[in-house]
């Protein structure tokens, strides 16, 4: 595709299914080269534990589509769920199950958002991120820089990834993890006092 044509939906079905069709594991070479190239990505999930009745045994349903640039990789990486919307979403969700505990993403009393952007601590971060390369797996397509935002927001739109909430109105459990965030964000501020 080239810079001034219309991205359809059939050409998003074909990316999807291109992209479905060369999955890699979340290795630490993979997941630097989301740091390296311009392009989309896309974040798959083919478990029940996240619950929401979305998988069966259909194979993997995209979860996340990501526009690639130098620091896509903190979705990965433990020590930055308080900088990754992907990552505070899922540690929302996995939190009870995990045991993972919500801390602010600074000590920073200037930091407005340090509770909503939480953290989790040290142990929590490791096993968030283990859970993500036991169970998530990525795949990378090349674009044209002026195509990588348009084209994220046309696969976001016919993916309908429920760890997107910007440019995804379709996303019926936006609402619910939002919910899960804002517990781990209030869990986050009671940590603070401790």
């Amino acid at each position: 595709m080239k810079a001034g044509e219309i991205i359809t939906w059939e050409y998003c079905g074909q990316v999807s299914r291109e992209l479905l069709g060369r999955l890699l594991p979340l290795s630490g070479e993979n997941i630097a080269a989301l740091d390296a190239q311009n392009g989309i990505y896309v974040v798959t999930y083919s478990g029940s534990a996240l619950g929401f009745g979305l998988w069966g045994n259909n194979g993997p349903k995209i979860v996340y589509v990501g526009v690639s640039k130098h620091n896509s990789s903190r979705h990965f990486k433990s020590g930055s769920t308080g900088t990754s919307t992907l990552r505070r979403s899922l540690g929302a969700l996995l939190s009870g199950r995990l045991e993972l505990l919500p801390v602010p993403r600074s000590r920073d009393r200037n930091d407005v958002d340090r509770f909503n952007n939480y953290a989790f601590d040290g142990k929590s971060e490791d096993m968030l991120s283990q859970w993500m390369a036991d169970n998530f797996q990525v795949a990378f397509l090349k674009t044209e820089k002026e195509l990588m935002e348009p084209l994220q927001i046309a696969m976001i739109d016919y993916n309908v990834p429920i760890f997107n909430f910007q440019n995804n109105p379709a996303n019926k459990y936006g609402a619910e993890i939002k919910l899960a965030r804002k517990k781990c964000a209030e869990e986050a501020a009671k940590y603070d006092l401790m």
